[in-house]
C-alpha cells in the first residue's frame, strides 16, 4: 500500500478535550442575543425567514454533499449550523427566499466541501456565499426594510405603512458622502445599540460584543485578531479623514472582526501572522468602503486576506516552545 504524505504544521502539536461541536454550539449561543435583536428590531416576518432557511440550507447541502460522495455525515458537528448562522445574520431582512438558499449551497460547495470539508478550506464558507450573493443580485442585497420610526432621515408618512426600505449608513456615505450621514441624530449610539437599517445580525454592536466577550471567556477565540482588525480599519478611517468610532460601529466590522476573521482554519496559526492577517483584513475593509465600489468593505476584506493565510503560515512558522495562538 502506497504510504500517505501528511502535511502539518510546525511542532509542538497539543492534546485538547475539546471538541468540535462544542466550539461550533458556543458560537451558536454567542450569535443568539444579535439573531433575537434582529427578530424584534425587523420584524419576525422579515428577520426569521432569511435566517432560518440560510441554516437549513447550509445543513441540508452538507448532508446531500456527504450523501452523494459517501462520505461520514458531517452535520452533527454544527459547523454548517453556524456556517448557516452567519450567512443568515448577513442578509438584508426581508430579502427573497431563494437567496438564503442559493447562499447556503454556495457556501457549503463552494466554499467548504470542494476543499475536503470542515478544517480545509482556506476561506470562510459565510462569506464566500455572501460575496457571491452580492455580486450576482447586487441590488436585492442592497435593499432594506426596517419599520418606518427607524427609517435614516424620514419624519413622517402621508399614510400608515408596516414596513418601508432605506438606505444604511454606510449606503448614505457611498451615495450622497460623509457628511450627510451625520444628519441622523444620534448617530454613534443608534449603530452601537442597533438602532439603523442594516444586516439582520450586524446592526447591534453591543449584542455582538457581548457574543465576542463570552467566547473569550470560554476560551473559543482570541483578542488578537480583533483588535489589529480594529487597528487596521481606524487607521484607514484617519488617512481618510473620517470618524473611526463610526466605522467599527457601521456595517459588519464587529461581525466581520469578532465571528469572521477568528476562524480557527481560515486564520494564521502564529502570532506574527495573526497580527498581519488582522490588521490587512481591517485595512482593507476601510479601503473598500473608502474606494471601492461596494459600500462594505468587510466580506472582500477578509476573503483577500484568507488567501494569504497559508503564505503567512509558510513565511511566519512557529517556533519550538512558542505557544500556539
Amino acid at each position: 500500500m502506497e504510504d500517505l504524505k501528511l502535511i502539518t504544521s510546525a511542532p509542538p502539536h497539543l492534546r485538547s478535550p475539546v471538541t468540535v461541536p462544542w466550539i461550533m454550539q458556543q458560537v451558536v449561543f454567542a450569535l443568539l442575543p444579535a439573531a433575537i435583536w434582529g427578530a424584534v428590531f425587523f420584524g419576525p416576518r422579515l428577520a426569521l425567514p432569511p435566517l432560518v432557511l440560510a441554516v437549513l440550507a447550509c445543513v441540508g447541502f452538507e448532508a446531500l454533499d456527504c450523501l452523494a460522495f459517501r462520505r461520514p455525515l458531517t452535520v452533527g458537528d454544527w459547523s454548517a449550523v453556524v456556517t448557516g448562522m452567519l450567512l443568515g445574520l448577513s442578509l438584508p431582512p426581508g430579502c427573497p427566499f431563494w437567496i438564503p438558499i442559493v447562499g447556503g449551497g454556495v457556501a457549503i460547495f463552494l466554499g467548504k466541501q470542494m476543499f475536503g470539508g470542515i478544517g480545509q478550506n482556506v476561506f470562510n464558507p459565510a462569506l464566500v456565499g455572501r460575496a457571491v450573493l452580492l455580486i450576482s443580485w447586487p441590488k436585492i442585497m442592497a435593499t432594506w426594510h426596517v419599520r418606518p420610526p427607524f427609517v435614516l432621515g424620514a419624519t413622517s408618512y402621508a399614510t400608515p405603512v408596516d414596513v418601508v426600505t432605506s438606505a444604511t449608513p454606510l449606503g448614505i456615505v457611498k451615495a450622497y458622502g460623509y457628511p450627510a450621514v451625520w444628519e441622523t441624530p444620534h448617530l454613534l449610539f443608534r449603530l452601537f445599540v442597533g438602532l439603523v437599517p442594516g444586516c439582520i445580525g450586524e446592526i447591534s454592536a453591543l449584542l455582538l460584543l457581548l457574543g465576542f466577550v463570552y467566547l473569550l471567556a470560554r476560551g473559543v477565540v482570541q483578542w488578537d485578531i480583533p483588535l489589529f482588525y480594529s487597528m487596521g480599519l481606524v487607521a484607514v478611517a484617519l488617512v481618510a479623514r473620517q470618524n473611526p468610532l463610526f466605522h467599527l460601529l457601521a456595517g459588519g466590522a464587529v461581525m466581520g472582526a469578532c465571528f469572521m476573521a477568528t476562524d480557527y482554519t481560515t486564520s494564521p496559526m502564529t502570532p506574527r501572522g495573526r497580527i498581519i492577517f488582522g490588521f490587512g483584513a481591517g485595512a482593507l475593509t476601510g479601503i473598500i468602503r473608502w474606494l471601492g465600489g461596494y459600500p462594505e468593505g468587510v466580506t472582500f476584506g477578509i476573503l483577500t486576506m484568507n488567501a494569504l493565510v497559508p503564505l503567512l503560515d509558510r513565511m511566519l512558522p512557529r517556533r519550538f516552545g512558542v505557544k500556539k495562538a
